[in-house]
C-alpha cells in the first residue's frame, strides 16, 4: 500500500500540480489543493487496482479537479464577504473590537433590505447558518439562499455608498 502511494506520487503528482494550477492560477493554491486531493485519493487507494492504467489517470485527474473547483469556490466565496478595513471603519456601522455584537441593532444594519433578503443576511451572519441550513429551515433550495445573500450583500453596498462612500 505505502509502495503503491509512493509510485502515484512520482508518477502523477505534476500532472496533478498543473491541473490545480490551470483552475486555480495560483502556486500556493494549487499546492493546497493538490494535497487535499492527495488525502482523498489515499483513503480510495483501494479503487485503483494498477498505476498504470487510464482508469487511474483518469480517477487522479478527476478527484484533482474537483477538488480545485471546490477550493475555488471556497475562496470566492470569502473574497466575496472581505471588504477593506478602510471601508469599514468609514461606514455607520461599522463595530469596534470592544462591541458585541448583541449590542448592535441589526435592524439598522438591514433596514434597506426586504424581508426575504434581511432573514437570510440574519440567519447567515449572526446566526451563522449554512446555507443548507438556512434552505431546510425556510424551505427554500440552496440556489436561492445563495442567490438572496448575493443580492442582500450588493443591496448593503449600494445603500453604504450612499453615506458618503
Amino acid at each position: 500500500m505505502i509502495r503503491k502511494a509512493e509510485d502515484l506520487y512520482e508518477k502523477y503528482n505534476d500532472l496533478m500540480y498543473v491541473t490545480a494550477y490551470h483552475i486555480l492560477k495560483n502556486r500556493e493554491d494549487a499546492e493546497d489543493a493538490v494535497f487535499h486531493a492527495w488525502e482523498k485519493i489515499v483513503r480510495n487507494m483501494d479503487r485503483l487496482p494498477d498505476i498504470n492504467c487510464p482508469a487511474a489517470k483518469s480517477f487522479i485527474i478527476i478527484v484533482t479537479e474537483r477538488t480545485a473547483i471546490d477550493l475555488y469556490r471556497k475562496r470566492r466565496r470569502r473574497r466575496e464577504m472581505e471588504v477593506p478595513i478602510a471601508e469599514c471603519e468609514s461606514s455607520p456601522y461599522f463595530i469596534t473590537k470592544d462591541q458585541r455584537l448583541e449590542e448592535v441593532e441589526f435592524t439598522d444594519i438591514f433596514r434597506g433590505l426586504t424581508k426575504k433578503y434581511s432573514e437570510v443576511m440574519i440567519l447567515y451572519y449572526v446566526n451563522q447558518l449554512t446555507a443548507r441550513e438556512i434552505a431546510e429551515l425556510l424551505d427554500l433550495t440552496e440556489a436561492v439562499v445563495l442567490q438572496r445573500l448575493h443580492r442582500g450583500r450588493q443591496k448593503l453596498r449600494k445603500e453604504m455608498g450612499a453615506y458618503g462612500r
